[in-house]
């Protein structure tokens, strides 16, 4: 998926997964951070209905009230694993309610007589669940991290880091690949 919309909707949480620390304030920034971020790099796509923008809208804007409205200042270490679980909620539940959130950016990026084909509804399936396999396993290397200390060191936000960018390297590849086999944009679907 060569579209900057589905690659820009992750930038929100790159964003926080950057600035992010083990401080409420870091982590106030980085949330502020990312409800910016995903105000302006995902202003088109919040327009437009976007599944993965209004999360990212959601989940930020709601962590910010949540910490620095309300001074739950003790979610603050469970702050990963929030994250990654109410992303892999949202996907899984793009995917139960039969709209799977990438299947939005796809429509944007082939002619409108492939989107009911069932072909092209399964791949965006398959695309769908894989970020919710992302989002999952991060959430659980999250998890493994607050409760093994001396694990997370480098290895745990280094192995979040590699499951991020072998998510969006597929999701980069994966339509060339169906396009090179003759499966997307021929009319196959």
């Amino acid at each position: 998926m060569k579209n900057p919309g589905l690659i820009a909707g992750f930038l929100p949480l790159v964003v926080y997964g950057i600035l992010t620390g083990p401080g409420v304030t870091s982590v106030m920034i980085a949330l502020s951070a990312a409800f910016i971020a995903t105000i302006f790099t995902g202003w088109r796509d919040l327009r437009k209905g976007m599944i993965l923008s209004w999360a990212n809208l959601a989940l930020f804007g709601f962590l910010l009230v949540i910490i620095g409205v309300l001074g739950a200042h003790w979610v603050v270490p469970y702050m990963s694993i929030l994250v990654y679980a109410a992303l892999a909620a949202v996907t899984f539940g793009s995917m139960a309610a039969h709209s799977p959130f990438t299947l939005q950016y796809a429509r944007g990026m082939v002619d409108p007589s492939l989107w009911d084909k069932p072909a092209f509804i399964r791949v965006n399936y398959l695309m769908t669940g894989v970020w919710g396999g992302v989002f999952s396993l991060n959430a659980l290397l999250s998890a493994i991290a607050l409760t093994l200390p001396s694990a997370s060191g480098i290895l745990i936000p280094a192995l979040t880091y590699g499951v991020l960018a072998a998510g969006i390297l597929f999701t980069i590849w994966y339509p060339g690949y169906l396009k090179r086999k003759g499966i997307a944009g021929s009319g196959s679907f």
